[in-house]
């Protein structure tokens, strides 16, 4: 039997990416009994869940909040969770209705898979960032949208760089369908987008008539000032839909986030979603609005704003040792990733695999552009111990010094 001629063409053009590649290449090693050290994904710091907190909301549920628990319920989520971030989300300038104008999603993966099924056709212009999340890019490709890229600096992406490219757009008779953005700590660069950008972007919009994505799963990780309110805040017309998500600041097992969208793009993403999940995990969803109600994930978010900010502190002691004087890095002022840009003879695409024989693994920066670019990596520094974050540093800076 031939198992490739059953494949749809979807289905065929599904091929393992770099994180899949890197995860297997890890557990062949751990099999063979050798250290790996990940530095890949934006994972919690194990050590640090709130496992008192949420055991304790369950342990509390009462005998009619069980048999809630465990029948279906509502594809947009329950409702008292959605008040809840609905509330929580005013006091960054989030105004939404919590019966019309949010959703509950798994995670915010799953807004981007659904944003990309209601809104994109083969075709349809999609300016992301340059470099930009990858499990977006992957999310919008199946849709088969033509995607351009906006250059990002330290200050996020630039109002006059993403001009031009709709300009560019323009000039061959197409428009632009969407953008997507992610403003505060940007993955994988940990850029942080100025206020007059957000409001320079958001003026584009509206000049040049597209929708905006805005992703804000880092957001609250900040390690110096606050988070700037959202684009979604400057939002009076309904074009930009919003996503977070609890992955990042509470729990990622719990598998919660939202979607935030003008009620009449809720009632077509609630179809869409209904049509592959029914409804989220009730017991997730009751844990997370009783969390939300007492206020631990306020507390919890200043727990690992601490946590964090010590590993990137190490981290960057660490580079500053061992790294080659020719690799250059970012000072994140919150969330979860480190970018570094390596000279531009340096493979870190090709280089990858000989890391992890090392016992060391990381994500090439080629995996954030949708253009053909080699020199960069995304270290994360959430997920290691200590320890291994300085082991981790010092095996891959013996490695880049062997090739710059």
């Amino acid at each position: 039997m031939n198992p490739d001629k059953y494949y749809s063409e979807l289905g065929a053009s599904y091929e393992p990416g770099v994180l899949t590649t890197v995860v297997l290449a890890a557990e062949e090693l751990k099999r063979q009994g050798k250290k790996i050290i990940g530095l890949t994904g934006g994972m919690y710091d194990v050590e640090s869940f709130p496992w008192r907190e949420v055991k304790s909301t369950l342990m509390d549920a009462s005998e009619e909040d069980w048999k809630v628990m465990l029948q279906y319920g509502s594809t947009r989520g329950i409702q008292p969770l959605r008040e809840e971030i609905c509330e929580w989300m005013k006091g960054h300038g989030i105004e939404a209705d919590p019966y019309t104008e949010i959703m509950i999603m798994t995670g915010s993966q799953e807004a981007l898979d659904i944003v990309a099924r209601i809104f994109m056709d083969p075709g349809d212009v999609v300016i992301v960032g340059a470099p930009t999340y990858l499990s977006a890019l992957t999310a919008f490709e199946p849709s088969k949208p033509d995607i351009r890229e906006a250059k990002l600096d330290k200050d996020g992406m630039d109002p006059e760089a993403l001009e031009e490219t709709i300009k560019q757009v323009l000039a061959e008779g197409k428009e632009v369908k969407l953008l997507y953005i992610i403003p505060t700590f940007q993955n994988p660069m940990s850029s942080m987008l100025t206020m007059e950008r957000r409001e320079r972007i958001m003026a584009l919009a509206k000049k040049y008539d597209f929708l905006i994505l805005e992703d804000n799963p880092y957001g609250y990780i900040t390690f110096e000032d606050e988070m700037p309110k959202p684009i979604k805040a400057l939002d009076d017309e309904g074009r930009v839909m919003y996503t977070s998500t609890f992955s990042k600041i509470v729990s990622p097992g719990m598998r919660i986030g939202w979607l935030v969208a003008r009620k009449e793009f809720i009632v077509k993403m609630a179809e869409a979603k209904g049509s592959t999940i029914i409804s989220n995990d009730l017991v997730s969803q009751y844990a997370a609005a009783k969390l939300f109600e007492r206020g631990d994930v306020d507390r919890q978010i200043v727990k690992m704003k601490k946590v964090y900010r010590k590993k990137r502190d190490v981290m960057l002691e660490t580079m500053d040792t061992y790294f080659p004087k020719e690799a250059k890095w970012n000072a994140p002022k919150g969330g979860l990733f480190l970018w570094v840009e390596l000279p531009e003879k340096v493979n870190a695409t090709e280089l990858l695999m000989e890391a992890v024989s090392r016992g060391v693994a990381y994500l090439p920066g080629s995996s954030f552009f949708s253009s053909d670019v080699h020199n960069h990596m995304r270290l994360n520094y959430s997920h290691p111990s200590i320890d291994d974050i300085v082991e981790g540093i010092k095996i891959l800076g013996t490695l880049l010094k062997e090739r710059v």
